[in-house]
């Protein structure tokens, strides 16, 4: 049975609709907080890029502030972006800020500097690649299509859970005892991308393969695939700099801040694709047996 706490604080959800967002929302209601999620396409609307709109404005009224930027905060404008928003949050009266990072990203580190040294109450979640991207994000469709081609294969990472996040971070927002700083999260075990592209084709029972791929050739065929310049920048420069070992190694942060073991990702395979694996056997059997009734 799920606990309300209704801290009667008011929480505001940057990047409301994404893998962690909307999650960080869902749990906040489920605890009987009040909160609000906002993107680029919701009613009130939230863009980095839009200066046509005050950000101060939205954010009057919110004690605190969960933020996701997109697409990462290796981008050279984000530490930009996020001084701005301090600025703009301090204005409205928010006192307490929740930032997403990037686990072994110099230019993120910048930006993580801007929210220490902002004079809000903060903690900074660092993390690596999320369990979701097989399943929510940009591998699904190569998942799909049977074949994922991607450069360092081989490389170990801490891969997390986005639901995992999301619960780290509802647990800054409302527990006023967690000390403010930076807390790097992972999850239990070090997979390469590989090992996961192999423990995804087990569950499904489908053919699924790897294949290795240069960073250039990946650059090209994302531009091609109609990518935004960013996100395509984004992707060369986590897999020729930062996909280079430096995140190989797990931590027991997220154990202490939650008080039980990070989900692994055996748990998330078998709940993002076990269905969907079980739907594609029964629409492959109804195929069969139509076809032998003919």
């Amino acid at each position: 049975m799920t606990q309300l706490v209704n801290s009667s604080k008011r929480f505001l959800v940057l990047g409301g609709s994404g893998k962690t967002g909307r999650r960080v929302v869902k749990q906040l209601r489920q605890k009987g907080e009040e909160v609000c999620g906002v993107s680029r396409t919701t009613t009130p609307a939230f863009h980095w890029h839009d200066s046509t709109h005050s950000w101060q404005q939205l954010l009057d009224g919110f004690d605190s502030v969960y933020v996701t930027y997109q697409p990462d905060l290796a981008i050279p404008r984000a530490a930009d972006d996020i001084a701005r928003l301090v600025v703009a949050a301090r204005q409205a009266g928010v006192s307490h800020m929740v930032l997403l990072s990037g686990r072994g990203e110099k230019g993120a580190e910048e930006a993580e500097q801007v929210v220490a040294d902002s004079g809000l109450h903060y903690h900074i979640l660092r993390a690596s690649w999320f369990y979701q991207n097989f399943s929510e994000g940009f591998l699904r469709d190569m998942i799909e299509a049977g074949e994922v081609a991607l450069p360092c294969g081989d490389t170990p990472e801490p891969f997390i859970d986005a639901g995992d996040i999301a619960a780290a971070a509802v647990r800054c927002l409302t527990d006023p005892d967690i000390a403010a700083g930076l807390y790097e999260v992972t999850g239990p075990h070090l997979l390469t991308f590989k090992q996961c592209i192999g423990q995804i084709g087990a569950i499904t029972g489908q053919p699924l393969s790897f294949a290795d791929l240069s960073v250039d050739a990946m650059v090209d065929a994302l531009t091609s695939a109609g990518f935004e310049r960013d996100m395509v920048w984004l992707m060369g420069h986590l897999f020729s700099e930062v996909l280079d070992g430096r995140n190989s190694h797990t931590t027991d942060t997220l154990e202490k801040l939650l008080g039980r073991a990070p989900v692994s990702f055996s748990e998330y395979t078998n709940r993002a694709f076990a269905a969907s694996s079980a739907e594609a056997t029964f629409s492959k059997l109804s195929h069969i047996e139509e076809g032998a009734g003919q």
